[in-house]
């Protein structure tokens, strides 16, 4: 084999290796699909499939609220469901409470997402209760808004902690979707 056949079979792989790791990201302000590498997804991105579009594509999960509220407010009982959630997160996510009520209200299914984040809630809070350390208590937090947004199989692809080891990644990522409520 001459060195140049050498030479881009070698470089020509890496290309192609380096190419199968960007997905495709819709870049909402302009309307245009990127491609990004999949390192560089944050954990409140998600795979979507919209009309129009050829293949699934990654956005980020706020730029897909709607603009009116769907919903009248809640009942009191819900109510205090969000501010269950509202604890739990106000480290991470401080809203006041009317701001996760108005996010919850521009759901096309708000029951079954408050049901969702009542069960990350839950999670959330029984590995942080005891955890002294804030960026643990980040990266956990990450990880359990990663499994709202995505797939088991998602997450382990793209979910980079800064501080929580592999091991305890996966028993947060197990723990959520082998308790997830039906």
């Amino acid at each position: 084999m001459a060195f140049g056949d050498w030479f881009w079979n070698f470089f020509g792989r890496r290309k192609k290796a380096t190419l199968s790791l960007l997905v495709p990201f819709l870049d909402i302000p302009t309307g245009r699909v990127i491609r990004i590498p999949r390192a560089e997804l944050g954990p409140d991105t998600v795979l979507v499939h919209l009309d129009g579009m050829s293949e699934p594509v990654w956005v980020e999960s706020e730029q897909l609220r709607n603009t009116e509220p769907l919903h009248p407010p809640f009942d009191e009982e819900v109510r205090n469901c969000i501010r269950i959630i509202q604890a739990a997160f106000a480290e991470h996510r401080p809203l006041a409470f009317d701001e996760w009520e108005d996010v919850f209200r521009r759901e096309a299914f708000p029951l079954r997402e408050i049901r969702l984040w009542l069960h990350a809630a839950d999670i959330y809070s029984r590995c942080s209760n005891e955890e002294p350390s804030a960026a643990r208590r980040r990266d956990m937090y990450r990880c359990i808004i990663a499994c709202i947004n995505s797939t088991r199989e998602e997450i382990r692809q793209t979910f980079r902690p800064a501080i929580l080891n592999p091991s305890e990644t996966e028993q947060l990522i197990q723990r959520f979707f082998d308790t997830l409520p039906t």
